[in-house]
C-alpha cells in the first residue's frame, strides 16, 4: 500500500510541477516575447521599408541594395517618404527608380 501512495505522490508532483513550468512559459511569451514582438513589427511597418520591397520584387540584386542603401542615407520624414512613393510610383521601372535613388 506504500509503495502505490509513494508512487501516485510522485506522480501528482510531477504533473504539478509540470504545469507550474509551462505556466510561467506562458506567461513569459505573453508578458515579454509578444509585446517585443508587436513593437519590432510596428517599427518596420512604420518605417515603410516594407512598402518599398513590394516594389521591388523581381529586380536585380544591384537596384535593391541601392534603394536599401538611399532609404538608410535618408532621414526619417518627409524625404524618406517622398523616397517611397517615387520608388511605387515607379512600377518597377529600373530607370525610374535609378533616378529615385539618386534624388533622394
Amino acid at each position: 500500500m506504500d509503495l502505490l501512495r509513494n508512487l501516485f505522490g510522485n506522480v501528482t508532483s510531477g504533473i504539478i510541477r509540470l504545469a507550474v513550468t509551462a505556466g510561467v512559459l506562458f506567461l513569459c511569451y505573453l508578458f515579454i516575447v509578444k509585446p517585443v514582438l508587436k513593437t519590432t513589427n510596428d517599427a518596420i511597418k512604420s518605417t515603410g521599408l516594407d512598402q518599398i520591397g513590394k516594389s521591388l520584387e523581381g529586380m536585380s540584386t544591384t537596384i535593391k541594395r541601392k534603394v536599401h542603401h538611399s532609404f538608410e542615407v535618408t532621414k526619417p520624414g518627409p524625404r524618406r517618404q517622398r523616397l517611397i512613393q517615387c520608388v511605387e510610383h515607379a512600377n518597377g521601372n529600373v530607370h525610374k527608380i535609378q533616378r529615385c535613388t539618386r534624388r533622394f
